[in-house]
């Protein structure tokens, strides 16, 4: 969504009350991974929000796959999943996967927005033509410095309820001294309610457990595949994703030259981790992986590709 900001419009203002979206809640969002491939790429989701049942669920590309949260199932919780697969056997086969919560890291139902502890009010600004207050937070972990901010509405007034519309990552790597990732999220549809029975799977959950699978190798990526919106509005400059960057380095015996070639290897493959996995949850008649040029930049990619086409 290309919305037009008028920064000089933004003033600071005094105190403000800190966003609460309440405990229950349903919204739908368009995910932006302008740094992941193709700069077009976009993911609508839509999520039904319940923290008191301990529940949520998330629908990725128009319920394409679905996926369910569910604190109280089980010992600690359990997410199950609704996808299509492609294999080299199966063209989109409806595939049914479950991941159990643990003693160290219980399933918990996941929220759609970010949690806004250690924001600050920063200012008002006009954007797409709407005065909106402007939330923002700033944290490094070694190289890595995020700046967080997130765009909201009072409908009735400056103490009244908010509507989330924008949230949006920032990048900066020190050691590179440039931005090396940013995505955003558009919120629309924003309710304080919820149905109790859009949180139950077609058939129930016993039927769905009789049918689960473990998600698929390697066990590494189950959580990012299990809850994938985890990575975008939690507010910690290292992710799900730059974690899975040590497996990566171990399969594939990589060593680099220095640490800013480490630097720039492990943010290569972060976006094409990104694109493999919002590109996985299409529906497509194919699926992507993760191979040995994930850390490659763009231009040997390029590279590579030419190289190839002269071959055939």
């Amino acid at each position: 969504m290309a919305e037009e900001r008028t920064t000089e419009d933004a003033t600071p203002v005094g105190v403000r009350t800190a966003p609460d979206f309440g405990k229950m809640y349903h919204v739908k969002g368009m995910l932006s991974l302008p740094y992941s491939g193709d700069s077009k790429l976009k993911e609508p989701f839509e999520v039904w929000y319940d923290l008191e049942g301990n529940r949520s669920r998330i629908d990725y590309r128009n319920s394409t796959v679905r996926t369910f949260l569910i604190g109280n199932d089980l010992d600690y919780g359990a997410i199950y999943q609704i996808t299509p697969v492609t294999t080299e056997t199966e063209i989109q086969a409806i595939k049914y996967f479950q991941l159990n919560g643990t003693k160290e890291d219980p399933i918990r139902p996941q929220t759609a927005l970010p949690d806004l502890q250690g924001f600050e009010f920063e200012k008002m600004e006009d954007y797409a033509g709407v005065q909106r207050e402007v939330w923002k937070k700033v944290t490094q972990a070694g190289h890595k410095k995020n700046t967080y901010r997130l765009w909201v509405t009072r409908p009735e007034g400056n103490d009244s309820p908010a509507v989330p519309y924008h949230f949006e990552m920032m990048g900066f790597n020190t050691l590179l001294e440039s931005h090396n990732d940013k995505y955003m999220i558009d919120y629309s549809d924003f309710s304080p309610q919820t149905e109790s029975d859009i949180f139950t799977p077609p058939g129930g959950f016993m039927c769905l457990e009789m049918a689960y699978e473990e998600f698929p190798d390697p066990p590494e990526e189950h959580q990012i595949l299990a809850n994938p919106l985890q990575d975008y509005v939690h507010t910690s400059p290292v992710s799900h994703a730059h974690r899975l960057f040590g497996p990566f380095k171990e399969k594939f015996k990589r060593q680099y030259a220095s640490e800013k070639e480490h630097e720039e290897r492990e943010s290569y493959f972060v976006h094409t981790l990104r694109l493999v996995h919002s590109s996985n949850r299409a529906g497509l008649t194919f699926s992507l992986g993760i191979n040995d040029s994930a850390d490659w930049s763009k231009a040997e990619l390029a590279r590579r590709r030419g190289r190839l086409r002269v071959a055939e």
